[in-house]
């Protein structure tokens, strides 16, 4: 495995929320490597075998989850979130198993082999660190919504988005983030890390281990060659907002009440005219919360 010393070359704040150009790096990375600075490994790049690469395909050739479409290509966009997710204020009330777990549940076995894949990898390149990402995920994060023994809990597969330069709001600080890629039938869709000068070729079956919250990375322009093509990003990560979620149990209990209590309100505004409701009145009248 070949390794890369790297240094920052200039501070690339201001581009955040730019596209990658090609002028942005010189180096690109198209072999296993290990990225260290000052001696330390903090980053790596390496390729799964080929029948892991095999499973990854199949997700990508089958998830359907929240389709939309790129600006002037027709092409079919989407994001697949699996794991467990934290509360979302009206939208989701409690922490719980994603949805997709179960609506795409051979799918999500076969992203848990993946997550196992690399894993493994992630603990063998750098032990220390892998060491140090589980045991702050543990620390925070209820055992409940932790998959297995690994340093994440949210996994999203990313069909076709390409990503303007972001830092990985959300996740939390210092717990890296592995990136898988699956694609066919495409050409450019570098990841590229235009503080250090250097960007990953990101060819099928390639992964990468790195600091998401702290870099500044986004991908470059790809063009889809043929009908069938597609990139596919697997993302594994760590939310941030999972440090809230009580146990899943109690979460399931507040759900319920969450929902008992709608009903309950349903059921005393039942026939209340628009301004009778918006008045609020009710709730003092009849002891709602």
């Amino acid at each position: 495995m070949k390794t890369i010393e790297i240094k920052k070359i200039k501070d690339c704040s201001s581009y955040i929320g730019e596209k990658p150009k090609k002028e942005h790096y010189t180096v690109l990375v198209k072999e296993p490597t290990i990225f260290t600075s000052n001696g330390k490994i903090i980053a790596f790049y390496d390729k799964l075998p080929e029948e892991i690469i095999t499973k990854a395909k199949r997700v990508s050739s089958t998830t359907e989850a929240n389709k939309s479409w790129r600006l002037g290509t027709g092409v079919p966009t989407i994001s697949s979130v699996f794991g467990s997710v934290p509360k979302n204020g009206v939208r989701a009330h409690s922490c719980k198993p994603a949805k997709r777990n179960k609506k795409e549940k051979q799918n999500f076995n076969l992203i848990i082999e993946l997550a196992t894949e690399l894993s493994e990898r992630y603990k063998s390149k750098m032990p220390e660190k892998y060491k140090e990402d589980l045991k702050t995920v543990k620390e925070i994060v209820n055992e409940d919504y932790l998959i297995k023994d690994f340093p994440f809990t949210t996994f999203n597969a990313n069909k076709n988005q390409i990503i303007r330069y972001h830092q990985d709001s959300g996740n939390v600080k210092g717990v890296m983030s592995n990136v898988l890629i699956s694609r066919q039938g495409v050409s450019g869709g570098h990841l590229v890390f235009p503080e250090y000068g250097f960007a990953l070729a990101q060819e099928d079956g390639f992964y990468s281990v790195f600091d998401g919250e702290r870099e500044i990375h986004g991908v470059g322009d790809c063009k889809f060659l043929s009908k069938d093509a597609y990139r596919c990003s697997f993302v594994f990560y760590t939310l941030e907002q999972m440090k809230h979620c009580d146990s899943y149990k109690k979460e399931m209990d507040k759900e319920k009440e969450h929902y008992t209590q709608k009903n309950i309100n349903r059921y005393k505004t039942f026939g209340m005219s628009k301004k009778e409701f918006s008045s609020g009145k009710w709730k003092e009248e009849n002891g709602t919360k």
